[in-house]
């Protein structure tokens, strides 16, 4: 989301219109739901995807009529098993895609500089479009930008949808705070698992107790790299509800040290690299500290899905894909 939004804001300063065009609502088989957006320009794609295939090659082709008109439009395509079968889609479906023209107006540019820069700081805030046409966008702390009145937000809605407000239909999706993945162990895994995760839209944190595995150099795209001993974690990072903790240290007793930090943070998952023998002795170790069953049932051991992957690249894809479902589960971006 945040290069789609850079681009879009770079050519709305150069007086380049465009079209964004954005999923609102799907049901059956559409390969992306409501939320799904890209961008695009005379020259096609820009950033962004609705899914690929021929769905997406249509899509860009309307959007490029519709930005020489400069026209927003709402289209709902309800297709039989055999037009599905043509966009590359297992089987009906309806979807709603809305096409919306931006110009390169001052509200335009207002609305997609507040949204890069609540991305940037990793701020919640609401992408709001109303069906009619045009882009705002309203920041956690209530100010909008782009448009002259939003739509009131129920405090609740995390998922993409419609709202009615004055007469209006208004298209919102939330923008949400990233989560960061706290990873300590900066073994091979870890160099296989830090570049995939960061693709996929975590904010990597790695963390070592040897200079040698949390050299910088090591994980260009982590956002932060530390070299801490496991001893002394308590009070080091601020972990929040929506985060991920994944501990693939060298050894048991790394892995129980930050098996005891992990438990006294409100993180949303718990992940521990192992075979079961050693994960058993580790949890005798917690039990032993005083952490009750309830506590370790919150550790997801040995992590990963069942893939039979056994190099560290294979373990790494089976962490990352376990990481997408338990992030599509709670709803965040």
């Amino acid at each position: 989301m945040k290069n789609l939004v850079k681009i879009l804001k770079e050519r709305c300063e150069k007086g380049i219109p465009s079209m964004l065009v954005t999923i609102i609502a799907g049901s059956g088989s559409a390969p992306r739901g409501a939320g799904a957006v890209m961008a695009v320009g005379k020259e096609g794609r820009l950033a962004g995807t609705i899914g690929g295939g021929m769905l997406e090659f249509q899509a860009t082709e309307t959007a490029r009529e519709y930005l020489k008109g400069g026209r927003t439009e709402r289209i709902r395509y309800m297709l039989s098993k055999s037009e599905a079968a043509d966009l590359e889609m297992i089987c009906g479906g309806d979807l709603d895609v809305l096409y919306t023209y931006l110009s390169p107006a001052p509200d335009v540019k207002e609305a997609l500089e507040q949204m890069l820069f609540h991305l940037n700081a990793h701020i919640p805030g609401w992408l709001i479009l109303p069906l009619e046409g045009r882009i705002g966008f309203l920041g956690e702390e209530g100010k909008a930008a782009g448009l002259e009145a939003v739509p009131e937000i129920p405090g609740e809605m995390e998922k993409p949808g419609i709202l009615k407000y004055d007469g209006e239909d208004y298209y919102v999706q939330m923008i949400k705070n990233t989560s960061k993945v706290y990873i300590f162990g900066g073994g091979h895994l870890s160099q296989e698992l830090v570049p995939l995760l960061s693709h996929l839209g975590f904010r990597c944190i790695v963390t070592d107790d040897r200079e040698e595995y949390s050299a910088r150099e090591l994980f260009p795209s982590a956002e932060e790299v530390h070299t801490l001993s496991y001893d002394n974690l308590d009070g080091k990072f601020d972990v929040q509800p929506q985060d991920y903790i994944i501990a693939v240290t060298r050894g048991h007793m790394g892995d129980f040290k930050v098996e005891c930090f992990a438990l006294k943070t409100p993180a949303y998952y718990i992940g521990v690299v192992g075979s079961r023998r050693k994960i058993a002795a580790v949890n005798q170790k917690l039990k032993e500290k005083g952490f009750t069953e309830e506590d370790i049932a919150r550790i997801t051991a040995p992590i990963g899905i069942p893939i039979k992957s056994e190099t560290p690249a294979e373990i790494a894809v089976s962490i990352a894909a376990q990481l997408i479902e338990k992030r599509a589960d709670h709803t965040s971006l």
